[in-house]
């Protein structure tokens, strides 16, 4: 837990180093996110910028065209995923809304934590792709999900930070237009870079 939280300080703390940057190429995510099957495509062009603010000296919001040009196959892709999971998730809830049987809030439980794990999961991809040798959305995808279960206090963490920040955002919009997609990127990308940190020290 604690060391969901210290990712997240270090992913707000890179996102105010490159505040302006990240301002620049939030207006454009939210802009490219209109559409709900570009939304990841968004996602991964901050996380492409995120991660250039982690590993290099400096960001710029060209880094954000760059990941959208470079991740154009894998965002579609995954926005056309992301819909088909909702929709099924939403049929779902609707269809057995008026059970009250102990099996379907069971099964209501299974898949409100679905959701939220695949939240992190889209939190996690891109920066997992961003280093990955061999790029491939489903391996990425693969490994989101590993990362998650492997490591379920720190992914806890770095989902109620995320959740907070969501929340905060939408009560008063100007910061869902201003930084939240980007600040959400940085702590993406800076939780996927310390468990890999972890990983490879332990390896």
């Amino acid at each position: 837990m604690i060391a969901g939280l210290r990712a997240v300080w270090r992913g707000v703390v890179i996102f105010e180093r490159f505040g302006w940057a990240f301002v620049v190429a939030n207006l454009f995510a939210v802009l490219l996110s209109l559409p709900l099957l570009t939304a990841p495509l968004a996602l991964a062009g901050l996380a492409h910028m995120a991660h250039a603010a982690q590993r290099a000296p400096t960001a710029h919001p060209d880094d954000f065209w760059r990941g959208v040009r470079r991740y154009l196959k894998e965002g579609l892709a995954l926005g056309a995923l992301n819909i088909a999971f909702w929709l099924v998730l939403y049929v779902n809830f609707a269809v057995y809304n008026r059970q009250t049987s102990a099996l379907f809030w069971l099964l209501r439980g299974v898949w409100f934590m679905a959701a939220l794990s695949w939240l992190l999961m889209l939190l996690y991809v891109f920066p997992i792709l961003e280093e990955m040798e061999r790029q491939h959305l489903g391996m990425a995808l693969y490994n989101a999900a590993l990362m998650v279960v492997k490591n379920p206090f720190f992914s806890a963490a770095v989902l109620l930070c995320a959740l907070l920040i969501v929340v905060g955002s939408a009560l008063t919009v100007v910061p869902l237009i201003l930084f939240t997609l980007s600040l959400l990127a940085s702590i993406g990308s800076a939780a996927v870079l310390d468990r890999l940190a972890r990983f490879r020290r332990s390896a």
